[in-house]
């Protein structure tokens, strides 16, 4: 019987707990207070499920590419709580890249300078699947614990395999 739990845990428990390690899982959150920006948004409006933004951010990335405009962290502007829109075909968001101050950019991207501001910052290390997840809770958690309350938009950015999670304050 030792040995049939042994090879158990050797066959499904250890391969999981690293593929679970590999993803981010087990990374923890930073969340802060911090002066961000200022960045330059070029970028698409979504409307439609969240869980479509993948997709649509490569279009924006295929559009930038033939405009000849180098596209920096991909960005996300969400302005629908997904725990208050229950109807998924009415959450909106921005979708697109952080773009070089100087860069043109044409129909049919939108552009928006967001200045430097003072906002609330979770960060993690972890595979796109898993960081919004893990951010959002840690932001909410901090918020819980603080009185603070929840503002959209927030302003996902995704790079060198982390997400940082903006909030305006």
């Amino acid at each position: 019987m030792k040995k049939q739990w042994r090879a158990f845990l050797l066959a499904f428990v250890v391969p999981i707990a690293l593929v679970a390690w590999w993803w981010g899982v087990f990374n923890p959150v930073q969340v802060e207070v911090a002066v961000r920006g200022p960045y330059r948004f070029a970028y698409q409006e979504v409307t439609g499920d969240y869980t479509n933004l993948p997709q649509r951010q490569q279009s924006v990335l295929r559009i930038l590419d033939s405009q000849n405009v180098l596209a920096g962290a991909s960005a996300i502007e969400l302005y629908s709580d997904p725990r208050v829109v229950v109807d998924k075909t009415q959450q909106k968001a921005r979708v697109g890249y952080l773009i070089p101050a100087n860069a043109a950019v044409h129909d049919p991207l939108m552009v928006v300078d967001i200045p430097q501001r003072r906002v609330l910052v979770a960060h993690v290390k972890a595979q796109p699947l898993i960081a919004p997840g893990k951010a959002y809770k840690a932001l909410l958690d901090y918020l819980k614990q603080r009185d603070m309350k929840f503002v959209l938009p927030t302003l996902e950015i995704y790079q060198d395999h982390a997400l940082s999670v903006e909030m305006d304050l």
